[in-house]
C-alpha cells in the first residue's frame, strides 16, 4: 500500500540545500535534482476542491509508475512519497530515469527516423492498454539500451485489454495539442506521423482505415483552432 509520511519543513530544507532547480513555475519548485541524483517531484492543489484532495497526486504518481513497470514499460522508481504541510505540497522522491526526451532528440536534429520510433512506442502503449495523457515529446523518454520510458505519469489509464479506436485517436489530440512540446512533431506533419503509427499498429486493413480518419479528426480541430 502507497502512503504519504509527513516531511517536517527542517528535512525539506536540508534535502533541497544544494540540490538544483530543474523546473519551476510562477507558484514556485516543481522538481529539484538532488544531491545523491535522485529527483524530487512536487505536487499542488491547483483547486481549493478537487480529486487531489482525496487522492494525492503524488500517490497517483507512484501507483502508475509501478503499474507501468508491471507491463515492461520503463518508469521513475518511486522511493518515497510524503506530505509536506509547512509548503503546502505532495512529493515524490524517484530514481533518476536515464535517458534523453525526444523533445531533446528532436531539437538536436535527429533524423526522421525517431519519430518511427515515438510512432512505435505510441502504438504499444495502446496494445498493452495504456493511455498517457500527458503524452507529448517532452514526457517519452529514450533510454540507453533502446527502450523507452515515461516520465510526468500521474495521469494515466489502464486496461487490460487493448485500446478501442476512439481511446487511440483520442490519444493524439493531447500529443499534437501540447502546443510548444509538440512543435517538432507538428513540423513533420500530422499525416506522416500518424501513418508512421498505423503501421506499427499492424493489424487488418479495414481496422486501419476505420481508425485513421478517427485520428485525423483531431487534425482538423486543431487546425481551425489556429486558423
Amino acid at each position: 500500500m502507497i502512503f504519504n509520511r509527513p516531511m517536517s519543513l527542517s528535512t525539506y530544507e536540508e534535502l533541497t540545500a544544494d540540490a538544483r532547480v530543474l523546473e519551476q513555475q510562477s507558484f514556485g519548485v516543481k522538481v529539484w535534482l538532488l544531491p545523491d541524483g535522485r529527483i524530487m517531484k512536487l505536487f499542488r492543489l491547483k483547486r481549493r476542491w478537487s480529486s487531489g484532495q482525496l487522492y494525492p497526486y503524488n500517490l497517483r504518481f507512484a501507483r502508475n509508475a509501478r503499474r507501468l513497470r508491471a507491463r515492461e514499460i520503463a518508469a521513475p522508481k518511486v522511493r518515497e512519497t510524503f506530505h509536506c504541510a509547512a509548503i503546502d505540497r505532495h512529493g515524490v522522491i524517484y530514481d533518476l530515469l536515464e535517458g534523453k526526451t525526444f523533445r531533446d532528440l528532436f531539437a538536436a536534429g535527429g533524423d526522421d527516423s525517431l519519430y518511427a520510433v515515438l510512432a512505435g512506442f505510441l502504438a504499444e502503449l495502446h496494445r498493452k492498454g495504456v493511455f498517457f495523457r500527458s503524452v507529448h515529446p517532452g514526457n517519452v523518454l529514450l533510454c540507453p539500451d533502446g527502450s523507452m520510458g515515461l516520465i510526468d505519469v500521474q495521469d494515466v489509464r489502464f486496461r487490460p485489454w487493448p485500446l478501442n479506436r476512439a481511446s487511440r485517436a483520442r490519444n493524439f489530440r493531447h500529443l499534437f495539442n501540447s502546443d510548444e512540446q509538440s512543435l517538432e512533431v507538428r513540423a513533420f506533419g500530422f499525416g506522416r506521423f500518424v501513418d508512421l503509427y498505423l503501421d506499427a499498429v499492424g493489424g487488418s486493413q479495414t481496422y486501419t482505415e476505420r481508425l485513421k480518419p478517427k485520428i485525423m479528426a483531431y487534425d482538423r480541430a486543431w487546425e481551425r483552432r489556429n486558423t
